[in-house]
């Protein structure tokens, strides 16, 4: 069971990381039964309540999908490794890391329209090269017409959207302070943005962890 104090419902925080990331895991049930993980670029469309893929038209993933429409998909970031040492200076125990993650169920369905297609791939190339340097998508021409023969574009219809943002909120304010003051002298790639996050989802600040505790 996810533990209350970490899960987010905050709509426009999970929209925010999802926008940051370019990068996730699908879940698809194998033939024989196992699942299997994909590691596979992506983009969120809130407008849709959907996530958009693509890929070449063979391969196990498309035969596994064909055959069962159900996955999941992940994304996660880890912000910070916390040492046991922070909090406590012979056990193990407390060691753990800080770290956003959302998690969604759902259905997959291919993209036949071209429209659709269009804001799929628009998004995903202001995503992965907002610098711009390519044409705008027409499937009319040539070069572009030749990539869509060869693709599948794909989506996961969202069924069930969850987060989890881990960032000290168990911790109680002796703890939090080791925690923050471990962060300030290590300075490690990450750990200034790591004690933002611990200050923004402190449940004295945020009424809906807090209710959770009592």
């Amino acid at each position: 069971m996810r533990r209350a104090e970490f899960q987010i419902d905050n709509q426009e925080q999970m929209h925010t990381f999802l926008k940051e990331q370019r990068f996730g895991v699908l879940g698809t049930i194998g033939q024989d039964g196992f699942p299997r993980l994909t590691p596979i670029l992506f983009v969120y469309i809130p407008e849709q309540e959907a996530f958009y893929f693509h890929s070449s038209r063979k391969g196990e993933k498309v035969r596994q999908l064909e055959a069962c429409s159900h996955a999941a998909f992940s994304v996660s970031e880890i912000h910070a490794m916390i040492p046991s040492s922070f909090l406590d200076p012979v056990y193990a125990c407390p060691a753990t890391t800080y770290f956003r993650s959302v998690h969604a169920r759902g259905q997959m369905e291919i993209v036949s329209d071209s429209n659709e297609k269009t804001m799929f791939f628009t998004a995903f190339m202001e995503k992965l090269q907002p610098e711009g340097g390519y044409a705008p998508f027409d499937w009319t021409m040539k070069g572009y017409a030749k990539q869509e023969a060869a693709i599948i574009v794909y989506k996961l219809k969202i069924h069930e959207l969850t987060a989890k943002f881990k960032f000290g909120q168990n911790l109680n304010d002796k703890q939090r302070n080791l925690v923050t003051q471990g962060l300030l002298e290590r300075q490690a790639p990450g750990d200034i943005e790591t004690i933002q996050w611990m200050e923004e989802l402190d449940p004295k600040r945020c009424p809906f962890h807090q209710q959770d505790q009592e």
